[in-house]
C-alpha cells in the first residue's frame, strides 16, 4: 500500500514528498528467530572469552572494550555514506550508543565473570518488561491492568532468579545477577529511543552511528587494558579473543542492524519479545557446556516469560 509522506531530508533543509511502502509484517518472525539465535548464543561466547576450562582468559573490561571496538570497526565502512544523519539525530544516536551498546556490554561481561551464561540469558528475558516500563515512564506509553499484572509476574521471576538456586541446595543471593537486569533497563530505554526518534533512518546507519559514540573510545581503552600482555602471557588468550571478535561481529554489529530493521517493522515492545526465545538458546548452550539448571531456576524463568507473554497479549489487544 502506497502513501505520500513528508519527510526531512538530512542532506537538505527542505521538505520533500516521498513514496513509502507499508512494511510487511511477514519479516517480523524471521527477524525475531535469527536475532534469538544470535543473541542467545552471545552468552556462551562471552563465557568463552572470559574462561577456558575454568582458567581466566580476558578480563571483563577487555572483553567489553574489544567487543565494542571491533563491532564499530565492522560497521565503519558505512559511516561515510550515512554521516549526515549524525548532526540531525545526535542525541538519540548518543542515547542508543550508550544504552543499547556501551553500558550493557560492561554489565553483562562483568556479570558473567561470576554467574553462569544460562542465568544471564534467563535474566535478559526481562527486556520486554523494561521496554514497557521505560515507555510508560518516559515515552507516554499507555498501560492497562493486564500490563501491570505482567510486569509484576516478570519482576517476581527476576527476583527469584537473583536468589540463585542449584538443584536442592539452599538459596543464596548473588549480587552479580543484578547486573543483567540493569542491562535490560538500558535495552528498554534504547529500544524506545530508536523506535521514537530514529525510526526513519536506515538500520545500518543507526547501528554504525550509534557505535561511533562508544567504539573508538573502546579501542583506546582496550589498548590500555594490558591486552597485549594478556595475549602473550596467558596460554589460550588468543583463542578467547577470537570468540570475542565473533561476538562483536555477530552479536553487536550484525544483530544491531537486524534489530533496527525489526524496529521499523513492529513496535518496540513486540521487537523486544525476541527474548522469548533467547533463554532457550542460552540454556541449551549452558547445558552443552556442563552448566546445571535447577528446577527452581526453570520455575523462575517460567514466571518471567509468563509476565512477558501477558504483556505481549495486552499489546496485541490494543
Amino acid at each position: 500500500m502506497f502513501r505520500l509522506q513528508k519527510y526531512v531530508d538530512p542532506d537538505r533543509n527542505s521538505f520533500a514528498p516521498r513514496m513509502s511502502l507499508k512494511r510487511p509484517s511477514s519479516l517480523v518472525w524471521p527477524l525475531l528467530i535469527v536475532l534469538a539465535l544470535i543473541w542467545g548464543s552471545s552468552f556462551i561466547l562471552m563465557k568463552r572469552g572470559l574462561y577456558a576450562d575454568g582458567i581466566p582468559m580476558l578480563t571483563p573490561w577487555q572483553l567489553a572494550t574489544v567487543r565494542l571496538g571491533v563491532a564499530w570497526l565492522a560497521l565503519s565502512p558505512f559511516l561515510l555514506r550515512h554521516y549526515t544523519y549524525l548532526r540531525s539525530h545526535f542525541w538519540p544516536l548518543l542515547g542508543a550508543g550508550l544504552l543499547g551498546n556501551g553500558i550493557p556490554a560492561f554489565l553483562f561481561a562483568t556479570a558473567q565473570s561470576r554467574i553462569d551464561s544460562s542465568l544471564s540469558g534467563m535474566l535478559n528475558s526481562l527486556t520486554p518488561l523494561m521496554t514497557l516500563v521505560a515507555g510508560v515512564l518516559l515515552f507516554g506509553t499507555r498501560v492497562r491492568g493486564i500490563h501491570v499484572m505482567g510486569i509484576l509476574l516478570g519482576l517476581a521471576g527476576a527476583a527469584g532468579l537473583i536468589l540463585v538456586a542449584r538443584n536442592d541446595g539452599p538459596l543464596e543471593i548473588n549480587a552479580y545477577a543484578l547486573l543483567p537486569i540493569l542491562g535490560t533497563v538500558c535495552y528498554g530505554l534504547s529500544g524506545n529511543i530508536v523506535k521514537r526518534h530514529l525510526y526513519s533512518l536506515p538500520p545500518i546507519a543507526t547501528a554504525a552511528l550509534a557505535l561511533t559514540f562508544v567504539g573508538p573510545v573502546s579501542l583506546l581503552l582496550a589498548a590500555g587494558s594490558g591486552l597485549n600482555d594478556t595475549l602473550t602471557s596467558v596460554p589460550g588468550a588468543g583463542k578467547a579473543l577470537g570468540y570475542v571478535v565473533l561476538l562483536a561481529v555477530m552479536s553487536s554489529a550484525l544483530a544491531l542492524v537486524l534489530w533496527n530493521m525489526l524496529l521499523q517493522h513492529t513496535s518496540a515492545l513486540r521487537a523486544s519479545s525476541v527474548t522469548y526465545l533467547m533463554p532457550v538458546v542460552a540454556i541449551g548452550w549452558g547445558l552443552l557446556d556442563g552448566e546445571l539448571i535447577g528446577l527452581r531456576e526453570l520455575g523462575m524463568i517460567a514466571l518471567v516469560l509468563s509476565g512477558v507473554y501477558i504483556v505481549s497479549i495486552a499489546e496485541r489487544g490494543r
